[in-house]
């Protein structure tokens, strides 16, 4: 998008569908602060109440006249609108106002090009551009209004709409298999780590939130400081995940992981493309939501991520293989093991202290019996009980067994003394024998590596 763009955004507000209009207008002005980060200049806006969508249009014929009047007056030149448009829709309404029609999706898919840097977010955001652009092949190449009947009139047309839908359906297939490599990739790197079985923690949360910032003050104050992670004011600056190791107050180290963030109608497409990168999310052992302090909209916001979990928690049928998240955590990936979750509330220090309190009871409200924790990522307030947090929620699935540890696996001892608690050790014929506590999934990956030194 250019930056010279004059976008005019357009709502819709289903009265069938029983929400409040204000949640439409909210929605609205996040789709501004979209536009504005790849850009445009948003110049007006409008929210059109229904009983239920138009089919040809989306939005009613005397607004589809009004926005044609506007574009002819010179007012904008680029049209968006919150909602995905069918393919005929945009068909329909390109005929008839002749801007740059968009829709949220595709103005999420083009934030996502642009942010993209490592090969496999480029694969996956191409995955989900050529999803997107599939179905919508007709708009591409016109009506071929010369297929009417007649010598030499029939059929080129329709062959080069063919040729070019299986050759974005071929495209496809080999990005797919390139990002089944990547996900074998990243099994055959969490295999490594089983090696030294450090506890995982993923930062979640709404676009925008604080997560890179809160990784890089997290390894600054508590880490080996790496490549900083990238982290600004923008929606969506970090796509690609990245993972550090931090000390926890027992000396233990964890690999903490900062993802892309989460938005309201984040398209199908990107979640499909992306489940492999969030993998590494479901896969934690606990969950650190962080919530914008100072967004007015951030319990929709909150809620809203946790949706994306569950969403992204179904199978590859869409079957949810988890209950919903409660007070014990979410998403059983076996009868020992689940996820839990602590609420952050950051930038509390741009909140006045008299809020403190009421903000964070809102976590009640998000999920049952909630850890809430006021935090600033920015200045470092309230990160050494966040941390003392994090060691006491993961310390919950800490198990106390007895273990023999080979001779030739010596080396790994001093990784058992970072990971858990050694209370006792002593001499035996095979090896040292250890009374440790340790969490439980841990517990099981490191037999698997007893088990394979035999």
């Amino acid at each position: 998008m250019a930056r010279t763009e004059k976008v005019f955004l357009v709502g819709v507000h289903v009265k069938s569908e029983k929400k409040n209009l204000l949640e439409s207008r909210k929605s609205l002005e996040e789709l501004g602060l979209l536009a504005q980060t790849v850009g445009g200049t948003v110049v007006g806006e409008c929210v059109q109440s229904l009983e239920s969508p138009v089919s040809a249009t989306l939005i009613g014929k005397g607004k589809v006249s009004e926005l044609e009047a506007r574009y002819h007056r010179g007012e904008f030149n680029t049209l968006i609108f919150d909602e995905e448009l069918k393919p005929a829709q945009h068909k329909n309404l390109t005929e008839i106002i002749p801007a740059k029609i968009l829709d949220r999706t595709r103005l999420i898919l083009d934030i996502f090009a642009k942010r993209a840097r490592t090969k496999e977010g480029l694969l996956q955001v191409e995955m989900a551009q050529l999803s997107y652009l599939l179905p919508r092949m007709t708009e591409r190449y016109g009506r071929f209004e010369q297929q009417v009947g007649g010598i030499g009139t029939r059929g080129p047309g329709e062959r080069k709409l063919e040729v070019e839908s299986r050759h974005i359906r071929d495209r496809m297939a080999r990005i797919k298999k390139e990002i089944e490599s990547v996900r074998t990739q990243r099994e055959v790197a969490r295999e490594r780590r089983v090696s030294i079985p450090l506890p995982t923690v993923a930062l979640v949360g709404y676009t925008n939130a604080g997560k890179s910032t809160l990784l890089n003050k997290l390894v600054e104050l508590h880490g080996n400081l790496k490549d900083p992670v990238y982290a600004d004011n923008k929606l969506f600056a970090t796509l690609d995940p990245t993972t550090r190791r931090v000390r926890l107050p027992s000396s233990r180290w964890a690999l903490f992981t900062d993802t892309v963030g989460f938005i309201k109608k984040l398209p199908t497409h990107l979640v499909a493309a992306f489940r492999a990168t969030l993998e590494e999310t479901l896969n934690a052992d606990l969950w650190v939501h962080v919530i914008d302090a100072t967004d007015p909209n951030r319990k929709e916001h909150a809620k809203t991520v946790i949706e994306i979990l569950e969403k992204l928690g179904e199978d590859e049928n869409g079957v949810d293989s988890a209950p919903p998240i409660g007070a014990q955590g979410r998403f059983n990936r076996n009868d020992d093991q689940r996820t839990q979750m602590i609420l952050v509330y950051n930038k509390m220090d741009r909140a006045p202290k008299r809020e403190w309190a009421a903000l964070l009871n809102e976590g009640s409200k998000i999920i049952e019996e909630p850890i809430t924790l006021a935090i600033s990522a920015s200045t470092g307030l309230g990160l050494d009980p966040l941390l003392e947090a994090v060691e006491e929620k993961l310390s919950r699935e800490m198990v106390e067994k007895e273990i023999v540890l080979p001779y030739s696996k010596m080396s790994a001892l001093s990784s058992l003394y970072r990971l858990g608690k050694v209370e006792k050790l002593s001499s035996h014929s095979h090896g040292l024998k250890l009374n440790i506590k340790l969490e439980r999934s841990h517990y099981l990956k490191l037999k698997r590596i007893l088990h394979d030194s035999r």
